[in-house]
């Protein structure tokens, strides 16, 4: 859940209201690959009691279509804030993978890294990798494939648009395989893609069907 939340959630900075300043105890996750939405809001009621519901983006002209999900729990709120020391707010630059994550045992290192995967992991160039605009991240998330002998590249560049720089990491392709079937990934939409375009990755698709 810390991976999934640090890859494509946001904790709230806000208060409740302007006339109630205490804090808003949101935890909000919106992405485009509708079951895998399904698969989150499941793994969240199966850890908390929350009567939240998926429900529809506003979508502006032709994008694919999202779920979005708002649970507001104090406790989970200050787990992922205090004992994962993520940010709240806009996290995109300062985030990094959490020190009880890097001094936990391997199943939990690799936990995170599927859950990170799972919700901001993708293609990149000619091969599967990560983008982020935080260079702690993916320093810690590069320590965590090199734990698991995971060959991979890291590179940078300044984005044109938003006028900083960015920071990715490429899976070696060889070892497209190994990765994929190291990890129990969970987003069945992405593992499709990933399968359809390298014809690899069957172990991998075969976990989540399972």
């Amino acid at each position: 859940m810390t991976g999934l939340i640090i890859g494509d959630g946001n904790l709230s900075n806000y208060t409740k209201s302007k006339t109630d300043l205490s804090l808003d105890y949101r935890i909000y996750i919106d992405m485009s690959d509708l079951d895998f939405m399904h698969y989150i809001e499941r793994l969240f009621k199966s850890i908390i009691v929350t009567k939240s519901k998926l429900a529809p983006t506003k979508l502006h002209g032709n994008r694919k279509p999202r779920l979005r999900l708002q649970i507001r729990n104090k406790g989970l709120f200050y787990f992922f804030v205090e004992k994962m020391g993520i940010p709240r707010g806009n996290k995109s630059s300062i985030v990094c993978v959490p020190k009880k994550i890097m001094s936990a045992s391997i199943a939990v290192k690799n936990a995170f890294l599927t859950g990170y995967f799972d919700a901001d992991g993708g293609f990149r160039g000619g091969t599967l990798g990560f983008t982020s605009a935080s260079h702690k991240l993916l320093q810690g998330v590069s320590s965590l494939l090199t734990e698991n002998e995971i060959q991979h590249s890291e590179e940078r560049w300044i984005n044109k648009k938003y006028r900083k720089e960015f920071y990715g990491l490429r899976i070696s392709k060889k070892q497209i395989d190994t990765f994929l079937n190291r990890f129990s990934f969970q987003n069945k939409n992405k593992l499709d893609k990933i399968s359809s375009r390298f014809f690899c990755g069957g172990a991998g698709v075969a976990k989540r069907d399972r």
